[in-house]
């Protein structure tokens, strides 16, 4: 017994004797008749009851279930509340399942959380949470998704992945310690613990931390022991009984049951094996032991388990290939608690249509549920299937290492084929996102299996890293992971392709006096962007024709990418199966310049790599940098009423290298696809459209990204940076005729197809033309005019609104049109510049983001600090409760109290302004008479209505205003389709004569 437990014991007894009156003694005695009259008249008072029920061994430390039905029955229930608080506190509050594998130490802790959920039902605060402990980083991702649901702001690293559990634990307790949940129970599942493979401190730390509190139970399934100081209530878990076992094993031959028992050390798990496989086959339980004896091609034989998981396994994918079913050999390199419907679909045949793939799915969901080997949960689409590590293990370990190199060499292809780069579109960064967990479990397990790679191998390996960190940076709030990747990623290729080749150390540090020094840098950083050119162009001819056919062969490719290909290579979308090329389709496409050759993809593959690694790596950086400074001068480094030094932002001379080189290399690109020999003779229905070169597609991208950092590390803007920056972006929209923009090889824009490129442009410009309003007077420019042309941009991106739902990139401008009204402050401008503020910060939930980003907290400023200037008391309120929501996300990161703290202070002054005006108090007369009003619109009716109202005017004035060209259209489409299928009955009819 613990020590602290005694002393409890004797507390309550102690405080229950006292509590008892006379009458509660007669009441008990009465219930107690059924007691030797002798023994019922020496209770005199509380004291002698509880010695007596003690003597008769119906109170005890371990049992007050009696004490409690008495107190009861004499309605002392404030007694009985403090006999159930002895109860609870009694249970240890962590609870460890130590055993070897088989010994259902996962499914006893699974029992137990069912019934702990039934207990805790009618409680909605009350939480489980499964945390897979089976490798560091595993615990990692569980935190990090608790973290996330508990909408926590929590910076971490797989880097110090120590650090950032501790920090997670921490922030988790806080909460379930929080007013919000403190009188609820939580239950929290390590499971898994394998001490070998799992740095101790680990699980010891997170110990540390759960087990003082009494509203956190934990269980534990282990391997092996833990440290000393968790020793107390561990539970040694061992097989079944005989009885036990051949009881379970129901079958008629008890003696052939106990021999089967105990070839199987009567462990649970390999009697259910046993169970399933006679069950699913109709065999006798003298069969099944032959079959088990000549089970050979497990590694480990000695493990009676292990054999007879091996058999149902194998039991299993007999049946499933009479379907023609190949999926069961790639469960194990998933991450297999939650390996989604999409991914076993995808990995299906590609000339199957949906429904087929639905159905064979269905199978192979049957299949294996009916052999216990999955779990599955969710429904159609959106199953999610769940498999035993232990299970999965077996599975592996059953195939020779050329199946398993096999089978990862399949993997890395799909991986490769599903994750994009380009995460712009929302479709693209939600598949990525899905997929993503999935592709760092199997990136564990292909460096573990394979010793020695080949560079079509590497190509694909550094591609699949660039794609998880991209994911991340793209995400949001997720740098610190996304910069492990991007790393991975360049490092990989400076020492496959250069040799560990080290960067210049000439960076750019002074104010350059023209924005080309600014894009390109120092010479030495342009020397050394060519010489990287070079020796990855000569790497890149090491690439295997083969590994470049079906790069651009599988690629997954998003809808808008698919329908330009169809549109100019004249392809019936209808040919297009999963959104992939097949190889005629490459040939009809390569035959209109609109794919590259495949020796000319392979030399250039490396490079486009790198260029969207440093691309990626130096904006990550970037963001990183702001995360450091963002909580203490958040409004200082984000407010649009600062002055134009202060919205500076930390563009570092290694942010800025990374941008100069993948430039300086983006260039050389251009000028190696300008020199190669293009198709000639391709044909085209119109000259326009007619592929003369080809150019990179980060070529507009990196010149963009460069003014854009121009614009905010530059603090004194100089007036011809500012002119210069304006006629490049320009110039980057006029000449594109007849070029080609490609993805690796494949074009991607021709002309003006992008609406996206064209939004980044003007975006920019908007943003060049709204600095001069913010720059000191000068002689030589007209203010008015670039604020005009800037409020000019910002209509015509507002009426392309729509047409952005589906991009990643929308909460930013959103925020940038907000800006520029506000700069053009009419009551109509502000406004709109309120309701793109709300819409930025609303968008990052509509895109399914639900952690904060860096867009959430532009935008709840600049909104608050918009309701400010211009204020009005609902905006008011509904801007505070948005800052306080996002402060309580930040609230257990260092100085999250200082959060906001002007902004809600300023804000609570307005409306107390607000309340005086109300109630009529004079105001000045002397108030300033251009001081802007509140419209009658924003008066009466609600802020989103006011605008909504607003723009469909505008979209209805625009639709008059083409109405006589839409009529003259419809009528042209209509005539077309009336001939056409005159054309087809006439063929028609020629066949049938």
């Amino acid at each position: 017994m613990e020590p602290e437990v005694s002393e409890s014991y004797k507390k309550l007894t102690h405080e229950v004797a006292l509590g008892l009156s006379k009458d509660n003694i007669k009441e008990i005695k009465f219930v107690l008749r059924d007691f030797k009259k002798r023994a019922l008249e020496k209770v005199i008072n509380g004291t002698d009851l509880i010695q007596l029920l003690e003597e008769r061994d119906c109170l005890s430390v371990d049992q007050v279930d009696k004490l409690a039905h008495l107190l009861r029955t004499i309605s002392r229930h404030d007694l009985d509340k403090k006999v159930q608080m002895f109860k609870d506190s009694a249970i240890s509050s962590y609870l460890a399942a130590h055993g070897p594998p088989g010994t259902w130490k996962s499914q006893h802790a699974f029992k137990y959380a069912h019934y702990f959920s039934q207990e805790q039902k009618n409680d909605l605060k009350s939480l489980v949470w499964r945390v897979d402990c089976s490798t560091d980083i595993n615990i990692y991702n569980s935190l990090s998704h608790l973290m996330n649901y508990f909408k926590i702001h929590c910076i971490s690293s797989e880097n110090r992945i120590e650090e950032s559990i501790e920090m997670m634990i921490m922030s988790t307790v806080a909460t379930l310690e929080s007013e919000c949940y403190k009188d609820s129970k939580h239950l929290f599942i390590l499971l898994g613990i394998i001490c070998t493979t799992l740095p101790k401190e680990i699980i010891n730390t997170i110990l540390k931390h759960l087990k003082p509190h009494e509203n956190i139970l934990v269980i534990l399934t282990v391997n092996e022991s833990l440290s000393e100081d968790f020793e107390n209530n561990v539970i040694e878990m061992h097989g079944m009984t005989e009885e036990e076992a051949i009881a379970f094993l129901d079958v008629p031959d008890s003696k052939a049951a106990k021999n089967v028992a105990k070839i199987l050390s009567f462990s649970p798990a390999g009697l259910v094996y046993a169970r399933t496989y006679m069950h699913q086959t109709k065999i006798s339980i003298e069969h099944y032991l032959k079959r088990f004896e000549n089970i050979t091609s497990i590694e480990d034989q000695e493990n009676s388990t292990t054999k007879a998981c091996q058999l149902l396994i194998d039991r299993a994918d007999e049946k499933l290939k009479k379907q023609k079913i190949k999926l069961l050999q790639y469960l194990p390199y998933f991450n297999t608690d939650n390996i989604p419907v999409f991914l076993l679909k995808s990995l299906l045949p590609r000339n199957l249509s949906d429904n087929e793939k639905s159905s064979l799915i269905n199978t192979f969901l049957k299949i294996l549920t009916s052999y216990s080997l999955i779990a599955i949960s969710g429904q159609d689409d959106s199953r999610v299937i769940a498999a035993h590590s232990y299970t999965l293990m077996i599975l592996k370990s059953s195939k020779t290492k050329d199946e398993r190199l096999a089978h990862m060499e399949t993997l890395l292809d799909y991986f490769v084929s599903y994750m994009d780069l380009d995460a712009r579109l929302l479709e693209v960064i939600h598949r990525n996102v899905l997929l993503v967990n999935h592709a760092k479990a199997f990136l564990t397990n292909f460096e573990d299996e394979s010793e020695s790679q080949t560079w079509d191998q590497k190509a694909r390996k550094c591609y699949l890293y660039a794609a998880i960190g991209i994911t991340y940076r793209m995400y949001g709030n997720a740098e610190l992971s996304a910069d492990v990747y991007l790393s991975k990623a360049k490092h990989m290729i400076y020492r496959a392709a250069l040799c560990g080749g080290e960067l210049p150390c000439d960076r750019t540090s002074e104010c350059p006096d023209t924005l080309n020094d600014y894009l390109s840098g120092s010479k030495a950083i342009q020397d050394r962007a060519k010489e990287i050119f070079e020796n990855l162009l000569l790497k890149g001819k090491e690439l295997s024709p083969n590994f470049i056919e079906c790069f651009v062969e599988n690629k997954y490719r998003n809808l808008q990418s698919i329908e330009l290909l169809c549109k100019y290579g004249n392809i019936s979308i209808t040919d297009i199966k999963n959104n992939q090329l097949s190889g005629h389709n490459i040939d009809q496409l390569r035959n209109k310049n609109l794919i590259m050759d495949s020796k000319h993809i392979a030399e250039t593959f490396w490079i486009e790599l790198l260029i969207t690694t440093l691309y990626n790596a130096s904006k990550n950086t970037w963001l990183m940098e702001l995360s450091k400074d963002e909580r203490n001068n958040l409004r200082k480094r984000i407010s649009t009423a600062s002055t134009a030094s202060s919205i500076c932002f930390p563009v570092t001379s290694d942010i800025l290298l990374e941008h100069q080189l993948s430039h300086g290399l983006t260039k050389h690109l251009e000028e190696f696809m300008k020199s190669l020999n293009i198709n000639k003779n391709s044909k085209h229905s119109s000259v326009a459209q007619k592929i003369q070169k080809f150019c990179p597609i980060f070529s507009p991208v990196t010149h963009r990204n460069g003014i854009l950092y121009m614009l905010r590390s530059i603090c004194d803007k100089q007036p011809g940076l500012l002119k210069s920056a304006i006629d490049l972006l320009s110039e980057l929209d006029s000449n594109t005729d007849g070029i080609g923009f490609t993805e690796f090889g494949v074009v991607k824009r021709i002309k003006d197809s992008s609406l996206y490129h064209y939004v980044m442009i003007d975006k920019l410009k908007m943003e060049c033309n709204g600095m001069f309003e913010r720059l000191s007077k000068s002689d030589t420019l007209s203010e008015e005019d670039h604020l005009g042309e800037a409020v000019k941009i910002a209509e015509q991106l507002e009426k392309e609104i729509d047409n952005m739902e589906s991009w990643k990139a929308l909460s930013g401008i959103h925020l940038k049109i907000a800006n520029v009204f506000k700069l053009k402050n009419t009551e109509e401008n502000i406004q709109r510049a309120k309701y793109h503020y709300k819409k930025a910060f609303d968008r990052e939930y509509e895109s399914n983001n639900t952690r904060l980003t860096r867009f959430h907290l532009k935008a709840v400023v600049r909104y608050a600090e918009c309701c400010i200037q211009f204020p009005m008391k609902a905006e008011l309120m509904d801007v505070s409760k948005l800052l306080k929501g996002v402060k309580h996300r930040f609230r257990f990161i260092h100085e999250a109290d200082s959060l906001f703290e002007d902004e809600i202070s300023e804000i609570n002054k307005c409306l107390g302004n607000l309340e005086e005006k109300a109630d009529g108090i004079n105001m000045s007369s002397n108030e300033d008479q251009n001081e802007l009003r509140p419209s009658k619109y924003a008066q009466t009716d609600d802020l989103e209505d006011y605008y909504a109202m607003w723009l469909l005017e505008k979209k209805r004035d625009l639709l008059i205003a083409d109405k006589e060209r839409t009529e003259t259209e419809l009528k042209r489409i209509s005539s077309e389709l009336e001939s056409r299928k005159n054309k087809i009955a006439e063929n028609n009819l020629l066949k049938e004569n």
